[in-house]
């Protein structure tokens, strides 16, 4: 199977677009660690048809993630917001005090968006500490 950390980002995004059994079939593989036998039994199918609708669905999310690119506008906007950060604090100590301020509460909301859209793992503290 894919790398589980790939599939976990591109399920992330697009769980919605699953269907519910191909969620399961996700969660517990990829989430509960569960083996291809013990899903097979929990769902009463053969560990083949487990097989192949994992493997579907991770090709079903390689196809999302080709046509809408969800993932890498996730780790450009993660990255642009990191150096955004960055470059505020640097730039914060040259700032009048009223600016600063008005400045840190305008990271801090968009902080939370960005947590928001890219799964919660933003640095939304205080940006100049």
């Amino acid at each position: 199977m894919r790398d589980v950390t790939r599939v976990g980002d591109l399920y992330a995004f697009y769980e919605p677009l699953l269907t519910e059994r191909q969620r399961q079939i996700v969660e517990l593989y990829h989430f509960e660690d569960m083996s291809l036998g013990e899903i097979a039994e929990i769902l009463s199918i053969s560990r083949q048809a487990v097989h192949d609708q994992l493997r579907r669905v991770e090709d079903q999310l390689e196809s999302y993630e080709a046509a809408l690119h969800l993932r890498e506008l996730a780790r450009a906007e993660r990255k642009a917001w990191e150096q955004m950060v960055s470059a505020w604090r640097e730039a914060a100590a040259y700032v009048p005090e009223e600016v600063r301020r008005r400045m840190d509460d305008a990271m801090r909301a968009m902080g939370a968006t960005v947590s928001i859209l890219l799964g919660g793992d933003a640095d939304v503290r205080k940006p100049v500490e």
